[in-house]
């Protein structure tokens, strides 16, 4: 029998792919661009090879999605220090304006979430943060890679 529990969590967590796609469509971004610049770190430029790993996509789907921000001038592409076949991507200063937008508007709650007393916000947050700190969610059970986490969320 399945744990209800992990089922719900699933649910949500699929569920909240339309709410994603309908907060970068406000920003005139696909789901993909918006989780890419959403991973990238302003104050850190990152290899592209490294983005695709974060976003687990192949590298050629990263091309296409970084040139499309490229070509909006929120990020730039540079070779590394060390090898210049290696392509660095860098949020531009309208990227970082951008970006900062973007996850302003992604840790507004919905409805749903702020109408939730407080008690119950108290404690699903802890058990989140427990889940979280895991860090078991790969399907072989292995431990998963940390997360990106955002320069200010």
């Amino acid at each position: 029998m399945p744990d209800p529990f992990w089922a719900s969590l699933i649910e949500l967590c699929l569920g909240m792919r339309s709410w994603w796609s309908a907060v970068c469509e406000e920003f005139d971004l696909t789901p993909s661009q918006g989780m890419a610049l959403r991973s990238l770190d302003p104050e850190r430029p990152l290899a592209m090879s490294t983005l695709a790993d974060a976003l687990a996509c192949d590298a050629s789907n990263v091309t296409g999605i970084v040139d499309k921000l490229e070509s909006r001038g929120l990020i730039a592409r540079r070779g590394a220090d060390h090898d210049r076949r290696i392509k660095m991507l860098c949020v531009t200063q309208a990227g970082r304006a951008l970006r900062d937008r973007l996850i302003g508007r992604l840790l507004q709650p919905p409805a749903a979430v702020t109408s939730l007393p407080r008690g119950i916000k108290s404690r699903l947050t802890g058990i989140l943060r427990n889940l979280l700190a895991e860090q078991t969610f790969s399907p072989s059970g292995e431990q998963a890679p940390p997360p990106i986490r955002s320069a200010r969320a």
